[in-house]
Order: C-alpha cells, then sequence, then structure tokens
C-alpha cells in the first residue's frame, strides 16, 4: 500500500512540475513589447512607439510620424505597409510583400517612393543565404537588373556577418554582430524570425534575431571612390525578472552613448 501511495505522489508530482513549466513558458510567449520610447543622448529628441497585436500578430507599429502595417497569411508575414505623416495628411512610402518557399523567405518585392525593387534569397550548403537585389529598369517590360548582393551568416537565429556588394565601383562591405543569450523583446512576435534582414524600425537592427544585439562591426574592405569610416557600436542592456531587456543604451566606439531605448511589455 506504501508503495502504490509513493508512486503515486511522485506521479503527481511530476505532473505539477509539467504544468508549472507549461505555464511558465506560455506566459514568456505572450511577453510582448507594447511600447518602444527612443532618446537621443545630449538632446531632447524622445519618440514614443506602440505596437498593436492580436494575440502574437504584430498588426501596426507608429507614433505620430510614422506607421507601419503588417498583414498574414497563417503564422507568416506576407505584407508590410509603411507610412509617414507630413502635413496632417497620411502619406504611403513603401509596400514589401514577402513569399516564402519550404518555410523560408523566398522573395520580396517592394515599392519604395515609387521606385520598385526585387530581393532573392538563395539558401547555400553551407549555410550562408544570399540576398540579391534587382532594380526595375523598363516599368513597361517589368524588366529587373541585377543591382546588388549580400551574403548573409546566421547562427544559433542570430544573424552574425553580413558580406556586401554593391554592385558599382567594386564596393564591398562587411558587417560583423555579436549577441548575448537573452531573449529578444521582438522574439515572440510571430513571423518576425522568417524575415532576416527584411524586419526593421527606429534604430533597431536585429528584430528578427533570438538574442539581444550587443556590438556591431561594420568594416568597409573595398570602397572604390567613396570613403568609408569603419565604426563599432555596442550596446548595454538593463532586463526584468524574465530576461527580458526593459533598457537599452548604444554607445559609439569612444564610448559616448548614442542612443536610450526603454521597452515596456
Amino acid at each position: 500500500m506504501k508503495k502504490i501511495y509513493f508512486i503515486l505522489l511522485s506521479f503527481l508530482i511530476i505532473l505539477i512540475s509539467c504544468n508549472s513549466d507549461v505555464e511558465k513558458d506560455f506566459e514568456n510567449k505572450s511577453i510582448l513589447p507594447k511600447t518602444l520610447i527612443y532618446k537621443k543622448n545630449e538632446s531632447s529628441y524622445t519618440s514614443v512607439i506602440n505596437l498593436v497585436y492580436d494575440g502574437n500578430k504584430i498588426l501596426s507599429v507608429g507614433n505620430k510620424n510614422m506607421r507601419n502595417e503588417y498583414l498574414y497569411d497563417g503564422d507568416k508575414i506576407v505584407k508590410e505597409t509603411k507610412y509617414n505623416y507630413e502635413s496632417g495628411k497620411e502619406l504611403k512610402i513603401s509596400e514589401s510583400i514577402f513569399s516564402y518557399e519550404n518555410d523560408k523567405l523566398f522573395a520580396v518585392d517592394k515599392i519604395e517612393y515609387g521606385q520598385e525593387f526585387k530581393y532573392f534569397y538563395i539558401y547555400n550548403e553551407d549555410g550562408t543565404i544570399t540576398k540579391g537585389e534587382y532594380d526595375l529598369v523598363n516599368k513597361a517590360g517589368k524588366e529587373f537588373k541585377k543591382a546588388s548582393n549580400s551574403i548573409l551568416t546566421i547562427e544559433n537565429g542570430n544573424l552574425k556577418k553580413t558580406v556586401s556588394n554593391w554592385g558599382y565601383d567594386d564596393i564591398i562591405t562587411s558587417s560583423r554582430y555579436e549577441y548575448d543569450t537573452n531573449t529578444n523583446p521582438f522574439k515572440n512576435i510571430l513571423g518576425f524570425n522568417l524575415l532576416l534582414d527584411e524586419i526593421y524600425f527606429g534604430s533597431e537592427l536585429n528584430l528578427s534575431s533570438s538574442n539581444n544585439l550587443t556590438r556591431h562591426v561594420f568594416v568597409p574592405i573595398n570602397s572604390g571612390g567613396i570613403i568609408f569610416e569603419f565604426y563599432t557600436n555596442n550596446m548595454v542592456y538593463e532586463y526584468n525578472k524574465n530576461g527580458y531587456p526593459t533598457k537599452k543604451t548604444t554607445y559609439d566606439y569612444t564610448g559616448k552613448a548614442i542612443d536610450i531605448i526603454e521597452y515596456q511589455y
């Protein structure tokens, strides 16, 4: 009888533990940033951006100067439309259509300020991703020519490196990214992880990553006739009890604070 009692007690403890883990996981997945407050150091500039959701699907991001709208097909974002407010009027500045193959981003059709672009993503055997950019040259015939390409290196859900060939004057540049092990505040937004380098607003560079960007290094490899400056930005975070950032301060290579972003959930 005692043996049966201990077996039942052990089973009950395991069941309670499992339920607790499930509840904790559900709570973590429901953590979403509701407000972003951007501040420029040594300036009075402040921008408050509000994010609106339907569950874990993002519907819009915006403030008094701009608004981004998002459209889903199932669990994937298939359209992003950006607007600016000028003289009290809302003007559409860009529209991006996202296409997928095998649950991976395949193509982006973008119209920005009246100019049309296409981007294609090729997933290479070595794990890198080649992004090709094409510009519209004949609107009547919808003819595009290749303008540039980039090689993206992604590890553990984080964009680690980008090498970009600008397509003219032999200009090649590289960006390297380093991360911490804490959760990106945007990780729980459905579909963001599939958009690679195609999702951004404000000064955020890592909306689709798993973790938080702590260092960004820009290096000109071959600058052609353009003068580029090597630069490094470092990011320092403050976190809440769940491991999500509540504040990010970005510093330049001299250690001077550039801007601050506060996250409210």
